[in-house]
């Protein structure tokens, strides 16, 4: 088992990570379509990095924490787990699909 301080730091770099792909993705109105497309491929390999590094494990473990406690059941963690892979998917998604319509742009498509 995790330490408390180790799980403490994982969430603060995935948290981080999370906020820092986030503003860049809303800086990249300043940058080259070229630019734009290397910096979400960038974001969406620290993203995916942060999630597999621990992330994952940390909501799965906080949801069944939730479960055990009584706060919420065991359907509910069942959809919660589906819901936060479902997010993690659809933002790894957008993200590639922002970072090829950049590439599409630069290409003169």
């Amino acid at each position: 088992m995790t330490g408390k301080k180790q799980k403490f730091i994982t969430l603060f770099a995935l948290l981080t990570a999370f906020a820092l792909g986030m503003g860049a993705m809303y800086g990249c109105a300043y940058f080259t379509d070229a630019q734009t497309a290397e910096i979400n491929n960038t974001i969406s390999a620290v993203l995916d990095i942060a999630y597999h590094a621990g992330g994952a494990t940390l909501v799965e473990q906080k949801i069944d924490q939730l479960a055990a406690t009584g706060k919420i059941t065991s359907d509910q963690a069942t959809a919660l787990k589906a819901a936060a892979q479902k997010s993690y998917e659809a933002l790894q998604a957008k993200l590639n699909e922002l970072a090829a319509e950049d590439s599409e742009t630069k290409s003169g498509k």
